[in-house]
């Protein structure tokens, strides 16, 4: 069940959308009660409670289980124990998944998770340092990309950035960054082999990104600016003197004043698919290893998110994860309701298929095919909810478009 962006508060009993799906359950088994016999409607009333009350109770326990792997997680910081219960968690997790199909709690429990690892495995990496370590101050280690906008899953590069409290480039940091990378990569996590902080690009203090940021807006070189609006979507997985603040408010704050790069983002945002062919069908590969499959990141989650960002940039809207941003530049009217709501149903499937996709291959690690969809192995309900998914990141394509093409005049 998709939440909407018309809920409010924490009280799923009071969301319209929990009204809406109970309303549908309770239809769908009056009418299966009604060719009953009143004691064999009885009967499929008390079953059905017993087996709500089943399900409630192993979802329960699932989700007990795996905040027991980050509490253990939160204390260790042996990176051969880490990557244990890093796999453990994931599989758990997605079991959780193919259990119960839900996007949110998958990504919620992956940041809680990522959080608590990148912790542990920050304390490693101080105790590689040994009596060097105790010098470095002020850390703050940046996730990008799906981890910073809160979608994080093994299947996902990492990519990082680092904040350092320190005066201008030391050794140490260096030896940090490089104990930190081993420490992901003994966990079994795959790193974006540029944007790491083991590449000095991607480290440095405040007075240094701010520098990068200033000077890189300034110059408006098309791939400096690429490079600069990953930060358009960031969390700090952890900071070790509450500097995660300051930077969010340098960087967004940078960004949103800069109307070269939101109109490179605009622009590059008009020129991706949204998936739909010339003739109105799903847009599939003619040839290849993948033939016949659907690029689900290419033409769906990279376009949806990208809007998204461009508009909550447009608006000054900072909210971290795409469903928050939806209910935020609604609360702005710079999304009518039935618009936002489209759009956050098309969140929710887009992402609950891209991670039943990577439940399917979870086992052997495919990342390559991770990302391509057999769209005919769909059933009929799922494809048209693709095909009005897709249709609506098309809608609210062109309206960031005009609206950044408003601004202009």
């Amino acid at each position: 069940m998709a939440t909407l962006a018309t809920a409010k508060g924490k009280d799923i009993k009071a969301w319209r959308a929990a009204g809406e799906f109970g309303a549908a359950f309770r239809e769908a088994l009056l009418k299966r009660s009604a060719r009953c016999s009143s004691d064999e409607a009885e009967v499929l009333f008390s079953e059905t409670c017993q087996a709500l009350e089943a399900l409630a109770a192993e979802n329960d326990e699932r989700v007990a289980r795996l905040q027991g792997i980050v509490a253990r997680t939160a204390e260790n910081a042996d990176p051969s124990r880490l990557g244990e219960l890093c796999s453990q968690f994931y599989a758990e997790l997605y079991d959780h998944l193919g259990c119960y199909g839900s996007a949110v709690a998958f990504y919620h429990l992956s940041s809680l998770y990522l959080h608590e690892l990148t912790g542990s495995l920050h304390r490693h990496a101080l105790q590689r340092l040994g009596l060097s370590g105790e010098h470095l101050s002020g850390m703050t280690l940046v996730a990008m990309g799906p981890a910073g906008r809160r979608e994080f899953s093994p299947f996902c590069p990492l990519q990082l950035a680092l904040v350092t409290g320190q005066e201008g480039e030391t050794q140490t940091v260096a030896r940090y960054c490089a104990a930190l990378q081993e420490g992901f990569e003994a966990c079994g996590l795959q790193l974006d082999g540029e944007i790491a902080p083991l590449n000095p690009a991607w480290r440095g203090n405040l007075p240094e990104w701010g520098g990068r940021l200033e000077d890189g807006l300034a110059r408006g070189k098309q791939k400096e600016l690429i490079e600069l609006l990953r930060l358009a979507d960031h969390e700090a997985l952890f900071s070790t003197a509450r500097g995660e603040q300051a930077f969010r408010e340098l960087a967004l704050c940078r960004l949103q004043q800069s109307h070269r790069a939101i109109g490179d983002l605009v622009a590059r945002l008009g020129r991706l698919s949204n998936g739909i062919g010339i003739l109105g069908g799903v847009r599939l590969e003619r040839s290849g290893p993948h033939r016949g499959l659907f690029r689900l990141f290419e033409y769906a989650l990279l376009p949806l998110s990208a809007a998204v960002g461009a508009l909550a940039l447009i608006s000054r809207v900072d909210a971290i994860d795409i469903p928050q941003r939806i209910r935020a530049l609604l609360g702005r009217q710079a999304l009518d309701v039935e618009t936002a709501e489209q759009l956050l149903q098309s969140w929710h499937i887009l992402n609950e298929l891209r991670l039943l996709r990577e439940h399917e291959l979870f086992s052997v690690q495919s990342r390559d095919t991770a990302l391509f969809m057999d769209v005919a192995a769909l059933d009929e309900e799922k494809r048209r909810m693709l095909r009005e998914a897709l249709e609506t990141v098309e809608k609210v394509q062109h309206q960031v478009i005009a609206v950044f093409s408003g601004m202009e005049e």
